[in-house]
């Protein structure tokens, strides 16, 4: 499946293996415990039930612009050429070797005479174009021989170019940068062979000239569309294109029309997840690292892109959630959130909200477990301890006491220092969120605020997250 032979899965298994091992051998200290490096990642075989959260979360935040931006939804699938299938389906359904992979059925040339080059040069050809040799010169015409030009890697390539063709077209260009959004999707078929699912979202009054650009650069098969509205003048015509031998129904302008629309898609979130989710076999019934993930990272294809109509997941994700991507966007757009860059790697150092930081960059040193320490993946002895950082004590308390596990309030002193609200415990937060007074004219209301969301995120109090800035509203401290 997918074109992976049985060194290509093991080499994969291998790679994760090693991956794994690295994460929850290492780790960092936070306020002196011993944090695995695998708890920051996400993806399909490391936390993947925070990996799904934060993709359903950029879905809808997306869906959710795009209609308060009244936009409409244009479903594309891109494939590329013959050639770039090593494999062909017949009309029977007997899958064979593709005779038009890579250009297999090239003529050669002569430059000067423009005969055909002979048997010996056709054999030449074929050996170079089975070698690491990237060109071959001689009396024909120079032609490109890599094989490696239309492997999945450069496949997909070929597919970021066509979709760029598009963007780049009138149609798209003309469009104001808040009316053209998108959620890109790479999938393979069953001989490995990427293409994409695009969704996208513009006005209604432009689908019609959008339709008819995607089939002007890329005919039908090449572009199959779907979309939430038909556009006036469109009409439902029979035998319009062809699938598994037998004609199906579409939207056409007008009956000898080359362009169309294949159906209408009542629900275009739920047509859109129904492609995600076929990415990620992995986190079905369990079944583990599948054929599909394995393909992923043997060709380091990435699953999906956005268009950068929100804030970037660099900044949406150290603050872990405490914002959601839309709001964190509207506050950036409204200057009230600042990002500070790093001038070196040019990744978020200081996230602001106002004179309020709500996250700012720790250096971490990068430790390795002891033998004694280290266990089976996702299991690792943790020693807490009192530490000081930069002359600042952090309050913990070692595993085992036999005393009460947070202070209460009477215990809290100015001198000691508390955690960071988002890396309370449950207990010490709802103690903390307590004991702060809201009739005191020192309490900062912003973090007052940032307490409560916290409290209500974490299903320790009722009510519903608000915009830290609407607290100073519903509070009278304007």
């Amino acid at each position: 499946m997918y074109g992976l032979t049985k060194k290509n899965k093991k080499e994969v298994l291998d790679k994760i293996e090693k991956q794994k091992d690295f994460l929850y051998s290492h780790y960092i200290e936070v306020q002196g415990e011993k944090v695995q490096l695998a708890s920051f990642f996400k993806n399909t075989f490391i936390n993947a039930d925070r990996y799904i959260a934060e993709l359903q979360h950029r879905v809808w935040s997306l869906v959710e612009y795009a209609q308060s931006k009244e936009l409409v939804n244009v479903f594309l699938t891109l494939t590329l050429p013959s050639e770039y299938h090593p494999k062909k389906t017949l009309r029977n359904g007997k899958i064979i070797d593709n005779p038009k992979y890579a250009h297999k059925n090239i003529i050669l040339y002569d430059i000067h005479t423009k005969e055909k080059a002979t048997e010996y040069e056709k054999m030449l050809f074929k050996y170079y174009k089975t070698t690491k040799s990237t060109r071959y010169t001689g009396k024909t015409k120079t032609v490109s021989l890599s094989p490696k030009d239309y492997e999945p890697k450069k496949a997909s390539k070929e597919l970021t170019k066509m979709f760029e063709a598009i963007r780049k077209d009138r149609s798209y260009q003309e469009l104001e940068k808040d009316e053209r959004v998108y959620f890109r999707v790479t999938e393979p078929h069953k001989d490995g062979t990427p293409h994409l699912h695009i969704s996208l979202w513009i006005p209604k009054e432009r689908v019609a000239r959008f339709v008819q650009a995607v089939h002007r650069l890329y005919p039908a098969p090449m572009a199959d569309i779907a979309t939430t509205y038909i556009p006036q003048g469109y009409e439902l015509y029979e035998k319009v294109y062809k699938r598994n031998g037998t004609w199906n129904a579409g939207y056409k302008a007008h009956k000898d029309d080359k362009s169309y629309i294949k159906l209408q898609i009542d629900d275009s979130v739920a047509y859109l997840m129904k492609y995600i989710y076929k990415t990620l076999d992995d986190l079905r019934d369990n079944k583990g690292i599948t054929e599909i993930t394995m393909w992923y990272i043997l060709h380091g294809i990435c699953r999906f892109y956005t268009s950068r109509t929100l804030i970037s997941l660099n900044v949406y994700r150290p603050l872990g959630g405490r914002l959601s991507l839309l709001e964190l966007t509207q506050h950036y757009q409204d200057d009230t959130v600042t990002v500070f860059l790093d001038s070196e790697t040019k990744q978020p150092k200081l996230i602001q909200y106002d004179d309020f930081i709500l996250w700012n960059k720790k250096e971490f040193e990068l430790k390795q477990y002891d033998k004694d320490d280290k266990k089976a993946h996702g299991t690792t002895k943790i020693r807490t301890v009192d530490v000081e950082i930069d002359g600042e004590e952090f309050y913990m308390l070692r595993v085992g006491s036999k005393h009460h596990a947070y202070p209460t309030d009477d215990e809290l002193s100015d001198a000691e220092y508390i955690t960071p609200v988002t890396r309370m415990k449950a207990i010490q937060l709802y103690n903390y969120y307590n004991s702060l007074d809201i009739d005191d004219p020192a309490l900062n209301i912003k973090h007052y605020g940032h307490v409560q969301n916290t409290m209500i995120e974490r299903g320790l109090l009722e009510g519903e997250v608000m915009p830290i800035d609407e607290y100073q509203y519903a509070m009278g401290a304007i």
